[in-house]
């Protein structure tokens, strides 16, 4: 946990106040602050505290039940909450769950807003709970009445609602509006892929005749190809509007982008976090029913199969990122990865070479590699043989080859696929690999203690004889005696 967040907590619970009751208050000293910033008097002049928590008896209560605490305890909580971010602060401590800050999400959103912002269109902005950071920046960027907030989280909802009364913020799909423009921004960390996935592809009504979308969905939707998502898939890469299919990686997010018209050839390809920065990789475009007749379709596969390279594996087939959890996985809080980490997972941990990856498995948290956890030994000894193996070895160096950093290569491995075992192979498998591992190392072992033996003796051959002396019979103290 950070540290402001837990010098605040603990401030808090010096007076008493604990949980979510501390999120109470938090959302009570921003809408304050909303209050008086608004207001141009107390701008010039200044407020005192007395006013305040008199504005705060006046105008809170509603929203936020009573003050619960004297006027000292106000002057205490107030001025250290604004060193505490309140949707920061949810993520961090995990006191409510249905919403995450969304740092990961501001170069999207940004780009979002910079391209519409002052075009006087209508935008939707849908499943805002995972970029809960940036709804401020979002209402304060856009006109009055010229964007639409959506979220499908409850506990957002009714954060949202109170901290931003005046805007336009809503809990279901707006099936019966239309916009100019709908921005989708989801990883499936609150809802199952196919639920997203169905009513986005079905919310592409909801444009008026000329207009776009930006649509990131889950992964999951690529990675899962059965039911759902192989539906809204398919229905994605058959649209003659859409421009662009691009993966986000580290995010986890495919980018489907919409335009106003149909185009001949859709572009597919990467966008990389480099640092601070989101690199474009572009591959070749190609006509939107090459892509929709492809057995498979991930951007993954696409860029593999232009290195002659074809990624084993059918739409039946299990990936990573269905069996796994990735290390810096945004599907799963920082909370929820930690609380996997304590329960006993096993590790998968990479480590990039010039020429080859090393691939080792674990029971112990890895500090410095990149990795992926399992909560089970069976899936975990399964993708260990798949890696470790010559063809294994081999599929990951090329897809090492697509990226620059080391966690956008560990997330890429996310698409690979395996077979599905019966429960009797997958004991089996653990068995062997165990055994292949032990023999591995005492083989190893004999075999460099032979070596030892055998270069010593060699040594000795060539290493002329030592004279023997005594150091005794030189020195300056004999001598003297």
């Amino acid at each position: 946990m950070k540290v402001n967040n837990e010098e605040f907590i603990a401030l808090c619970a010096n007076h008493g106040i604990e949980g979510i009751d501390i999120v109470n208050e938090l959302m009570r000293f921003k809408v304050l602050d909303q209050l008086i910033s608004s207001n141009a008097s107390s701008r010039e002049w200044g407020v005192t505290a007395d006013d305040l928590y008199a504005l705060a008896e006046k105008s809170t209560v509603e929203s936020f039940g009573p003050v619960p605490y004297d006027l000292n305890t106000f002057q205490a909580l107030y001025g250290p909450s604004f060193r505490v971010e309140l949707f920061d602060f949810i993520s961090d401590t995990g006191i409510l769950e249905g919403l995450d800050v969304g740092t990961i999400w501001e170069t999207p959103v940004r780009e979002s807003i910079e391209a519409h912002s002052k075009t006087g269109e209508l935008v939707l902005y849908a499943y805002v709970e995972e970029y809960a950071g940036m709804v401020e920046e979002i209402l304060q960027s856009y006109e009055d009445k010229k964007v639409v907030l959506y979220t499908a989280s409850p506990v957002c909802y009714s954060i949202l609602t109170r901290l931003y009364p005046m805007a336009q913020i809503i809990n279901q799909w707006p099936h019966r509006s239309y916009f100019d423009h709908i921005f989708t921004g989801t990883v499936g960390m609150f809802q199952s892929s196919e639920d997203i996935v169905e009513e986005v592809a079905n919310g592409l009504h909801n444009l008026v005749p000329e207009g776009t979308a930006q649509l990131f969905l889950p992964a999951t939707m690529a990675q899962n190809q059965l039911g759902l998502n192989n539906m809204a898939l398919q229905f994605f890469l058959n649209q003659k509007r859409v421009e662009a299919i691009r993966e986000w990686t580290p995010l986890g997010a495919y980018e489907i982008v919409y335009g106003k018209y149909d185009v001949k050839k859709m572009r597919v390809g990467l966008r990389e976090r480099v640092g601070d920065e989101w690199k474009t990789i572009n591959y070749i475009p190609l006509p939107h029913g090459v892509f929709a007749q492809l057995p498979v379709f991930t951007v993954l596969n696409y860029g593999l199969s232009l290195r002659s390279i074809l990624l084993p594996g059918g739409q039946t087939d299990v990936a990573l990122g269905q069996d796994g959890i990735y290390c810096i996985d945004s599907r799963v809080s920082e909370l929820g990865r930690t609380a996997l980490i304590e329960s006993g997972a096993y590790f998968l941990t990479f480590k990039r070479h010039t020429d080859y990856i090393d691939v080792d498995i674990t029971t112990e948290a890895p500090v410095d590699d990149m990795y992926w956890m399992f909560p089970d030994a069976e899936l975990a000894y399964m993708w260990y043989a798949y890696f470790c193996s010559t063809t294994g070895q081999t599929l990951i160096q090329e897809i090492s080859m697509l990226v620059q950093t080391d966690e956008s290569f560990g997330y890429m491995l996310s698409s690979v696929r395996r077979r599905v075992l019966d429960v009797k192979d997958e004991t089996q498998l653990i068995e062997s690999v165990q055994a292949a591992d032990e023999a591995y190392i005492k083989a190893v072992t004999e075999a460099t203690t032979s070596w030892k033996e055998t270069v010593d003796s060699l040594g000795a051959q060539v290493m002329p004889p030592t004279a023997s002396i005594d150091i005794e019979d030189y020195s300056d103290y004999k001598k003297e005696l």
